[in-house]
Formats: C-alpha cells, structure tokens, sequence
C-alpha cells in the first residue's frame, strides 16, 4: 500500500497545479491587444480641387465652375481661341475632351502649382492650378488638337534665330523672372541647333511637347532623339510676340504668343521649375490661333 501512496503523490500534486492555474483569471495571463486607430489618407487639395471643377462642367454649374477660376485665368480652346474670366462668365467654355474616365489623366504637384494633363487620341487638354490664400484656382486651361498625320514641313523662325535665340520683347519683373527668360532663350537656341546636350539641360524629366503643327507627342526622351537625328516633327523655335511670366517661387507659369516665319501663330503654355538652381520646362502646349484670341 506505501507503494500506491508513493506513486500517486505526484498525481494529486499535478492535479492541484493544474486546478491553481485554472483558477487564474485569463485576463492576467494573456497580453491585452492593443486598439490602434488607422489615420485617414491624406486629402490632396489639387486633387479635391480639379474633382470640383469637372464635376461643375459636367453638370452645367457654372456657378460652381466659375468659382473655382483665379481672376487672372485664362482658357485656350483647340482652335488657338483665348478668353480669360470675364468672357467665362458670360458662357463657361466646354472641354474638348468630356469623359475623362476613358483618357490618360497625369498629374503633378509643384507644391504652389498643379498640373492635371489630360490625352485623348487626337486630344490633349491642360489644367494649371495655382495656389491663392482663398484656395486652390485654375489658372491655365489649354487644348491642343493634333494632326491626323505626319506634318509636311517645320514652321520656325528660319535660318537665322535673332528671337528668340539672341533676344526676345519681355523685360523681367523679378530675379526668377530673368533666370526662366535667360533659360528660355539657351533652350530654344540649343533646339534650334539641334544641340541635344545644352537642350537637356534646360528640360525637366518628366516635360512633355504637345503642339497642333505635330502629329504626336514628345517626352524628353524622343525630343531629344529626335534632335539628334534632325527630325522635329513639325515643332520648331518661333518668334516671341508677347509673353506674360507669373512667378510662385521655385515654379514660373510662362504664357506667350509666337510667330513662325510662315504658318499660324501659336498660344503657348509653359510651367518652368527651379531644380537645384536650373530652370528646367516642364511642358510645351502650343495651339494654332485659327480664331479670334483674345491676347493674355
């Protein structure tokens, strides 16, 4: 019998073991988990902004549409025609391209301004947006429309490029002013040249050359090819008319009228950015004037 005793010992100690833990409350065992909140997404107010815009074109809001545009706006249509808000006023203008649901939409935040692009086949559409202290205002809205085919000949200003390669009518208003005029001048010298090294410097990445004299679009990458194989593609330098630059610090909004020695005039958009003390384009929109303008 003193070996039952002896053998179940350890039996009844295992037993009381294991009813002292059960006895223990769970809750003090295992760790609590820990409730994080998730932070919501942060809201881009260009983003937000642009969203409003379209949506007022889309319903016929005018009212709407109409306060979204700074007072110095202005809206270049695919026929090279410029109003500015006064003229919105009277009747908002339609976009070219309605559904945007089926195009290639690119956008870019330069902190003061935005660029929304939009291409659509033939079509291509660009929304400048400026920061205001009231919020967010289109500043720029341009159309250009493509051609259907392969241009036959390149408009520029000739052999010789006084202006814009030598000099151009604009007098800068501010330092930032003078260095975008200065980079203007070398980047149409070296394309007139077709120097592709001096061009690059003066080109942004991400640029983009979208003109009614040209079938296709260029990025930095096929300008530059096609530079260096002396194919232009119907886009060449062409005389500076008049030119208006807004400065917003490290970004220069560039508007302008040019001339090429034979053809239509063209309604240009720029946007320059101050890249670690270069001026760099970002884009080229540039339409035909096959109407009316109002000069801006």
């Amino acid at each position: 019998m003193m070996t039952d005793r002896v053998s179940l010992a350890p039996c009844v100690a295992a037993a009381c073991l294991v009813l002292a833990l059960g006895c223990s409350p769970a809750s003090e065992s295992a760790p609590r988990p820990v409730e994080t909140a998730t932070a919501p997404a942060p809201v881009d107010p260009i983003l937000t902004a642009d969203a409003a815009l379209t949506q007022a074109i889309a319903t016929s809001n005018s009212a709407a549409a109409l306060a979204l545009v700074d007072e110095d706006v202005t809206w270049t249509d695919a026929a090279g025609r410029t109003i500015g808000k006064a003229d919105m006023a009277q009747t908002f203008p339609t976009p070219a391209i309605g559904d945007e649901r089926v195009a290639d939409v690119r956008r870019f935040n330069y902190t003061r301004v935005g660029v929304v692009q939009i291409h659509k086949d033939k079509l291509h559409g660009l929304r400048v947006w400026v920061q205001r202290p009231e919020g967010w205002r289109l500043f720029v809205y341009h159309e250009v429309q493509s051609l259907p085919s392969p241009p036959t000949s390149t408009p520029g200003t000739g052999k010789d490029c006084v202006n814009p390669c030598r000099t151009v009518p604009y007098e800068p208003a501010s330092e930032n002013e003078r260095a975008v005029i200065a980079a203007f001048m070398a980047l149409e010298t070296a394309s007139h040249a077709a120097d592709v090294s001096n061009w690059g410097t003066h080109v942004a990445d991400e640029f983009i050359l979208v003109s009614s004299n040209s079938d296709r679009t260029f990025t930095r990458a096929e300008r530059i090819e096609g530079l260096r194989k002396s194919t232009f593609g119907g886009v060449s330098p062409t005389e500076l008319i008049s030119a208006r630059l807004f400065d917003f610090g490290d970004v220069v909004v560039m508007r302008s009228q040019q001339r090429p020695v034979r053809g239509a005039p063209l309604q240009i958009s720029r946007v320059w950015v101050n890249r670690g003390g270069t001026w760099a384009s970002t884009l080229s929109y540039q339409t035909s004037i096959q109407a009316t303008a109002t000069t801006r």
